[in-house]
């Protein structure tokens, strides 16, 4: 086949030689000079012109600026990080780390594990002949290849005579030997009969040479140790002691003892851990600990404070005198001459001098002392709101100052007095933030708990508050309503407050657009919330829309009855003592309302003509009540006595410069405080026609008085309502719990 491609090579040129036009590239040319071109003298053409490398950009542009899409100007681009240097020349390199994923991935795939010379596997054919073949120790034979693979003589001796070659070319030599196979595969069959004909039989042995396995060290992290450690032989190592000595002992233990003995040890804990402090810590607690002497002038202060105490109240008791005979003794007389009609009679002013520019948001009396009332001072006008707030604890028995004070950093605007600890009152001020405040503790001391560093506080005015059932654990909780429309549960852990969201209240109004685009869900303020007196599940809850609504703690997804109570914010919701079924209500309408629970339309209602603060229940009389307007004035209904009018109406303060905010009644005695907002609270004393008894009939005058009020009340509400009757929306929903 060699011969055959010579002849067609040498044709080729000869064809190129004939060709003239294939070679008058190689021709010289001269070169052709325009019309225009400036001559230029040899001078200036042999003048060296030299060129300085610098490493300032002569285009560098110190500021460049870009049209800003977002605000609407042009802005300076922010510079390189390479600062006037500008990158000539960048050169990657080749080399990987081992323990990169590329390295992995390419020792996973075969490479990098086979030196170049030896890469890929390669094929050598060895002749041999059958003397030789018969001295090999091995039996069988090796099988010939097949026939496609046969090359010729002048193939395999060209191949003996070259070097060994990168894999690329043993490739390429492969395929144009088989090329050449298949072309002339009967003239190599005639020369290998031929050569077996003439002499001694060779035999071709094909061997793959597998690529000898190198291994390559990372030059960057490389690093390869071996040691051989000496084992210790084992021991045994056995030893014996004494025993130690016994004794028995008997004694007779008795409670006192047992007791001693763990005071003793609790005592010990103590010191322990207290050794187990750090130095600066015991340093500290020692500096703040009190000596025995600073102890026992703690002590000898308190008793001089309380021997004040009780001399202060009766140098006031003296002062006070004729108010203090008028609470005790006198009845107005007039009641007799006048049937169904009755009066207030005023006595008490208590005020405390710094809070003399704040409102009395909230008055109530305490439940376990019947002549301590708890004042919060606050202030109702937001437009000009007041920067701190007070609690105040007042006694009947000395009316010039407050039993217990605490100025707050944020004005108070509701109270609530926990009936089982009286001690304990929760407070909730302007800012959101809800307290718990012991009263028991020294003047001194502030809260002793806030929600400041709650998560889950309000973010709005807390406009009412008020002592729950205790948890399942026993820890006393509280619930508070706030203007941002939850209604929240706080729980009285150890050291700290948890709040729990029980039910969010939602508004009619639709979702508005925000200023995103987004579509926002608008919540409905909270103004005031009540609890059940039974069912401690069941609260109800006044919004600033009028709205009334009934809930549950357990079902917190939606309300379980909804009323349109009013036009306007709904101030005030309470029970009654005597039916859990009857509550009334009062708003910035001028209307107070009582309502039965399972109806959509109250019982009765009454416009006051002024808005009214607040409207409370006679905890004496199961149809007594009192409301206080903005005008100044207290009006007290009777329903068995006047359905429609009130029985008393009386102003308490001027209604140029005061209003009255806050109302409620005295559980044991005939007396009401009410609050202005100017920082006064005004005990009146109600006169014999506001507070007239049942009179038990002839037939039954073992009757208990709470029986007589039920039964009246009932026949009242048999009079007013509307034929048939369904029950309650709560009682139906939750008869079971």
């Amino acid at each position: 086949m060699a011969p055959k491609k010579q002849k067609e090579a040498t044709k080729s040129r000869g064809n190129l030689a004939e060709d003239d036009g294939a070679l008058d590239w190689l021709k010289p040319r001269s070169l052709i000079k325009p019309d225009d071109q400036e001559e230029v003298p040899d001078a200036d053409l042999d003048e060296e012109v030299g060129r300085v490398l610098t490493t300032i950009n002569p285009q560098w542009v110190i500021d460049e600026v870009a049209y800003h899409y977002g605000l609407n100007k042009f802005v300076f681009k922010p510079k390189p990080t390479f600062g006037k240097a500008y990158p000539l020349y960048t050169y990657q390199g080749t080399a990987i780390r081992k323990d990169s994923e590329e390295a992995k991935a390419q020792i996973a795939a075969g490479y990098g594990m086979v030196g170049f010379d030896d890469a890929g596997p390669k094929r050598a054919k060895v002749k041999k002949s059958a003397a030789v073949e018969e001295e090999e120790e091995e039996p069988e034979p090796e099988p010939q290849p097949p026939p496609e693979e046969a090359k010729p003589e002048e193939d395999v001796v060209q191949e003996e005579e070259k070097p060994e070659a990168p894999q690329e070319d043993v490739q390429a030599q492969t395929e144009a030997a088989d090329e050449e196979a298949e072309m002339g595969g009967e003239e190599a069959a005639a020369e290998e009969k031929e050569e077996v004909e003439g002499g001694e039989p060779i035999v071709e042995d094909v061997i793959e040479i597998k690529p000898r396995v190198k291994k390559l060290a990372n030059q960057f992290n490389f690093c390869e140790r071996a040691a051989l450690t000496y084992n210790n032989p084992r021991r045994s190592v056995d030893t014996q002691t004494i025993p130690p000595p016994r004794a028995n002992y008997g004694s007779t233990c008795l409670q006192s003892i047992i007791f001693d003995f763990y005071q003793e040890d609790y005592a010990k804990k103590l010191r322990e851990k207290e050794d187990e402090k750090p130095k600066r810590l015991r340093k500290k607690a020692a500096k703040h600990a009190k000596s025995e002497q600073q102890i026992h002038d703690e002590k000898l202060a308190q008793r001089i404070r309380e021997a004040w105490t009780v001399l202060e109240r009766l140098v006031n008791q003296n002062i006070f005198d004729d108010i203090a005979q008028d609470y005790r003794y006198w009845d107005d007389p007039s009641d007799d001459f006048r049937e169904g009609m009755g009066s207030l009679l005023p006595l008490w002013k208590f005020q405390f001098e710094p809070m003399r520019s704040h409102a009395v948001c909230e008055v109530q009396w305490n439940p376990h002392y019947q002549d301590l009332f708890a004042v919060a001072y606050g202030s109702l006008d937001f437009t000009n709101q007041q920067k701190n707030g007070c609690l105040c604890l007042f006694s009947i028995k000395n009316p010039a100052y407050p039993e217990y004070s605490v100025i707050t950093e944020s004005p108070i605007i509701c109270l609530d007095v926990y009936t089982e600890t009286p001690y304990l009152i929760c407070v909730g001020q302007y800012d959101g933030n809800v307290c718990v405040y012991n009263a028991q503790l020294t003047l001194e001391s502030s809260y002793q708990y806030k929600s400041d560093s709650v998560r889950d506080k309000h973010s709005n005015i807390v406009w009412e508050i008020r002592w729950g059932a205790r948890l399942i654990d026993g820890e006393a909780s509280f619930f508070s309503i706030s203007g941002d429309g939850r209604v929240v549960q706080w729980a009285v852990m150890p050291g700290e407050l948890q709040a729990t969201t029980i039910i969010t209240l939602r508004s009619d109004i639709p979702p508005i657009p925000g200023p995103d685009g987004t579509m926002l869900t608008v919540n409905s303020c909270g103004s005031c919330i009540c609890f059940h007196p039974e069912k401690s599940d069941i609260f109800m809850v006044g919004t600033e829309d009028g709205m009334i609504h009934t809930c549950s703690l357990k079902y917190n997804r939606n309300y379980v009855r909804s009323v349109q109570g009013h036009h306007m914010p709904v101030y005030r919701i309470h029970y009654n003592y005597f039916n859990n079924s009857i509550y009334a209500s009062c708003s910035g309408d001028w209307r107070v309302k009582i309502w039965e629970d399972g109806r959509d339309e109250p019982l009765f209602m009454f416009e006051l003509g002024s808005p009214v603060g607040d409207v409370k229940w006679a905890p004496y009389s199961s149809t007594v009540f009192a409301a206080c307007t903005a005008d100044g004035r207290v009006y007290v209904y009777d329903l068995n006595v006047n359905k429609y009018r009130p029985i008393c109406v009386q102003a308490v303060v001027s209604k140029k410069t005061k209003k009255l905010t806050r109302i409620d009644f005295n559980s044991r005695l005939p007396i009401v405080v009410c609050g202005d907002t100017k920082g006064t609270c005004h005990v009146v004393k109600l006169s014999p026609n506001l507070r007239v008894m049942c009179k038990p009939p002839k037939k039954a005058q073992n009757v208990e008085q709470r029986t007589l009020q039920i039964m009246k009340l009932d026949k009242l509400l048999s009079l007013v309502r509307d034929p048939p009757f369904q029950t309650g929306v709560v009682d139906e929903k939750f008869e079971d719990d």
